[in-house]
């Protein structure tokens, strides 16, 4: 299993970055502001989907269950940077910073501050690790 990691910053405000995250097993992206999470979504799992949604028979940072995903969503682990990129925004509503989530050229998820957890093209079900795009 591989794992990477990247931090890529805001493009018109340096006060927020995104943190790209996989263990191995799983991968996540963290939306930061001043180096604090202020918002996270699931991106996929290296790891088989576990069958139930039983939190005690994992250990975190969690893999989401099977039971969320739709079947025919195959993600493989991110190898360097080139494969990953983000669009910033600035939500009309409030002001509040969006960033979309782009592997190989393929929308994948998106988070915006205060989304614990934000949105994923790859779920069929909300859950508490990606809600449906």
């Amino acid at each position: 299993m591989s794992t990477f990691l990247q931090q890529i910053s805001c493009e018109f405000d340096e006060n927020y970055s995104v943190l790209i995250e996989d263990d191995g097993r799983v991968a996540y992206a963290y939306l930061l502001e001043y180096g604090d999470v202020i918002g996270d979504v699931w991106l996929y799992n290296q790891e088989a989907a576990p069958m139930d949604s039983n939190w005690a028979n994992q250990s975190s940072p969690y893999l989401n269950p099977a039971e969320y995903l739709d079947k025919g969503a195959a993600i493989s682990p991110i190898r360097n940077e080139k494969e990953v990129r983000c669009e910033w925004t600035e939500s009309l509503n409030d002001g509040s910073i969006e960033v979309g989530i782009w592997l190989r050229d393929k929308f994948i998820a998106q988070v915006n501050a205060g989304s614990k957890p934000g949105w994923s093209v790859l779920v069929v079900k909300d859950g508490p690790l990606a809600l449906v795009y």
